[in-house]
């Protein structure tokens, strides 16, 4: 049974609305929408709100629709509530959009209450509408997620009578004396929400004639818990990503998922797309297993993903990244001539990453101490016939014995794909010198025949930088 102080428990005990909001109730004139709008009615000046009414005409059933929007506005007169009606043309929505008409009108319907400016958005879902949404989503393939019904608060969107059923709803409007308007397209069972509620629900509650209850009570449990997983799914994502400041790209440590059980592996590999994405409609389950395949793979391989990303698998990270950045690396692709004083003055060389190149010359030789980061060279193998540069394909480093690819250099020191073409390097041609904090090419070392020494120091931003 429906009661003022009911609802009123629910609404406070939910923490629905705050004093002083402005709530906007969505009303249709049926049942549902008849009793939630006379129960706020009563409870405004309670609860210390102020409450408005939008109704939204789907351009849809004619007469039958304009008769709708006039009882709307005739019941909120006699509650001295402002009415708004918004008139949209939903087959014309569905049919530029690709929807079905109960999907566009559902859309439309949650764009214009957004776009009201008000502080809460109460609708009248049921009980029933939340087993409904339960079994149509567990019919269509779900994870737990779309088990978990509809909450009684999402957002801004509130619902008072979620823990009501149909029945009770009507029984209180009779009580008042109301009459409600019947949208006689909730009798057409082609719709796959109209077919569950008056052919698979019937059925369940001859099975118990609490069904309805039972599958209500199911999903608020699976809500709960699907809460807590989602909470630790985003503490595991925050573990093992690395977006290393660049805003398209997203690092994620495969040890670190390897830890962590499957069902939160699973979870934050969708979260991690639809951070890089900015939106997650598109991400299917198919797309998450995808990507937990290629997080236990072979290292580079690729994967193409919705909104335009791509994952790849580089030694034990998974990069996650927008497309148009085949790099991955935010480094502009430039090469920097390499002119320096022969006069044995110190010459600075910038890099478009913001890293400077100390250099000079000398004729004397030393014992040079290890640094990945200061490297002698032999001047006159060299002279200013080299560059600075990004890597390209047929690239080699000479070793003792013959040469190496760039690429089999790259992939022995376990260098990520995604960050190779963001490296700068000093090359004559395709021959590359050094490549700075792993190796210089074999030819260019010192020997005893090196006349001119080459000094060169790698200025690091910070102590990150590789």
């Amino acid at each position: 049974m429906i009661t003022v102080d009911g609802i009123f428990r629910v609404i406070t005990g939910h923490r629905m609305t705050e004093k002083g909001n402005r709530v906007l109730i969505g009303v249709s004139g049926g049942a549902d929408s008849l009793c939630l709008l006379f129960l706020m009615s009563e409870l405004r000046e309670r609860l210390g709100i102020s409450i408005e009414a939008l109704h939204v005409h789907h351009g849809i059933r004619g007469q039958s629709a304009d008769e709708d929007c006039s009882f709307t506005e005739e019941q909120c007169r006699s509650l001295d509530i402002p009415c708004r009606t918004v008139y949209a043309d939903i087959p014309e929505t569905a049919r530029r959009e690709g929807l079905s008409e109960e999907e566009a009108g559902r859309l439309t319907r949650y764009r214009v209450f957004n776009e009201s400016g008000a502080d809460r958005i109460a609708v009248a879902h049921h009980m029933e509408d939340s087993a409904e949404t339960t079994l149509f989503n567990l019919f269509r393939g779900t994870g737990i997620q779309g088990l978990c019904g509809i909450r009684p608060v999402s957002g801004n969107i509130i619902r008072p009578l979620i823990f009501c059923t149909r029945q009770e709803i009507e029984e209180y409007c009779r009580e008042k004396g109301l009459s409600w308007r019947e949208d006689e397209t909730n009798a057409d069972v082609e719709l796959s929400r109209n077919r569950i509620r008056h052919n698979i629900i019937p059925e369940a509650e001859l099975i118990n004639p609490a069904a309805v209850k039972h599958i209500y009570d199911a999903s608020e449990k699976l809500g709960g818990i699907w809460e807590y997983i989602e909470g630790e799914a985003e503490k595991l994502l925050k573990e093992v990503s690395d977006s290393s400041g660049l805003p398209d790209r997203l690092g994620i440590n495969i040890p670190g998922l390897e830890k962590a059980a499957p069902v939160l592996v699973s979870l934050a590999l969708k979260k991690a797309m639809a951070l890089a994405a900015g939106k997650e409609k598109d991400i299917t389950t198919a797309h998450v297993r995808s990507l937990e395949d290629l997080a236990k793979g072979l290292s580079g391989k690729k994967l193409s993903l919705p909104y335009g990303l791509t994952a790849v698998r580089s030694f034990d990270t998974l990069t996650i990244r927008r497309t148009g950045d085949a790099a991955g690396s935010g480094v502009e692709k430039e090469e920097i001539p390499f002119i320096i004083k022969e006069d044995g003055s110190e010459s600075i060389i910038a890099l478009p990453d913001g890293r400077k190149l100390k250099c000079s010359i000398s004729a004397e030789k030393e014992n040079f101490p290890v640094s990945g980061y200061t490297k002698w060279l032999d001047y006159d193998k060299i002279k200013n016939t080299a560059v600075w540069r990004t890597r390209r394909k047929g690239d080699r480093i000479t070793i003792q014995g013959g040469s190496k690819k760039l690429k089999d250099l790259f992939i022995d020191e376990r260098i990520p794909a995604e960050k190779r073409d963001g490296i700068f390097l000093f090359a004559r041609g395709s021959d590359v010198i050094w490549v700075p904090g792993l190796r210089i090419g074999y030819g260019y070392r010192i020997t005893e025949e090196t006349k001119r020494v080459l000094r060169i120091t790698l200025e690091q931003q910070d102590d990150n930088d590789g």
